[in-house]
């Protein structure tokens, strides 16, 4: 089986907390983000056999409890993925998704194999505005995108819900630039429609710093990024709908916010 594979980061602490993870980048996506810092992976083609990428599961095997597959958007490669978890669950690694949930049936599928034990969905903008969501993947600046923002976003919002009625582990997250995603409105309304949307306050919701240096629009690629305490200002903004908010940054990793402390 081939894979159209992009690279692979053998030893990570970060994409996903308190685990250490090998992290396989795959290429494709149906987005075009503005600040995508990935973009060279959208548009050409590497493809490999499958068992490139289960020999490197194998040899980081004794210093890893887990794989994430990322992107780009891996579910694009659906039989890939399903393959290579079946592999990671053989050799005892847990296996991770990061994902856009542009792809509710693949996760049904992953999830009915039981070869998931944690989605990371990104939530680009609130989940009942279209109008956000079509400026978050792109639809406002690149002609090659060719996706409905509203079924996007019931995409997006299908797949919240499966893994939510599946008991599988979730965290939510939101990339925040500076003046493009991620002042206090946007942050509000984001986690406002989480709240609607699952009718629950304990969503794990993670609020990112974004480096737009590398951005795929060249426009954003003077913006600074938010800084620590900016974000946890954010954080308080979504806590009125979310209570289990982290915040994560160059400068100190993943950090769950306080709010008892207020």
């Amino acid at each position: 089986m081939k894979v159209n594979y992009g690279n692979t980061v053998p030893i990570s602490t970060v994409d996903w907390h308190g685990k250490v993870s090998i992290v396989f980048f795959l290429r494709g996506c149906p987005y075009r983000c503005p600040y995508c810092q990935n973009h060279e992976l959208l548009f050409e083609s590497n493809m490999v056999e499958a068992s490139v990428l289960e020999a490197e599961m194998k040899k980081s095997r004794p210093f890893v409890s887990s794989v994430v597959f990322s992107g780009g958007e891996p579910l694009m490669q659906k039989d890939a993925v399903i393959n290579l978890a079946k592999y990671a669950k053989k050799i005892g690694l847990l296996v991770g998704i990061h994902t856009n949930g542009h792809y509710p049936h693949v996760m049904a599928e992953l999830i009915k194999e039981g070869l998931v034990d944690k989605f990371f969905i990104d939530v680009k903008a609130p989940l009942d505005d279209s109008g956000s969501y079509a400026k978050s993947i792109g639809c406002m600046d690149f002609s090659d995108i060719r996706i409905d923002p509203e079924a996007a976003v019931d995409r997006v919002s299908q797949s919240i819900n499966l893994v939510i009625e599946n008991n599988i582990e979730l965290e939510l997250r939101t990339t925040t630039i500076r003046d493009f995603m991620g002042n206090s409105d946007d942050v509000r309304n984001i986690a406002r429609s989480i709240n609607e949307l699952t009718g629950r306050k304990d969503v794990t919701y993670v609020l990112q710093q974004g480096f737009a240096e590398r951005a795929m629009l060249e426009s954003l690629r003077d913006r600074k990024p938010l800084n620590h305490d900016e974000l946890v200002e954010l954080a308080h903004v979504a806590h009125e709908f979310l209570d289990n908010i982290y915040v994560r940054t160059k400068e100190k990793g993943n950090e769950k916010v306080n709010f008892e402390s207020i």
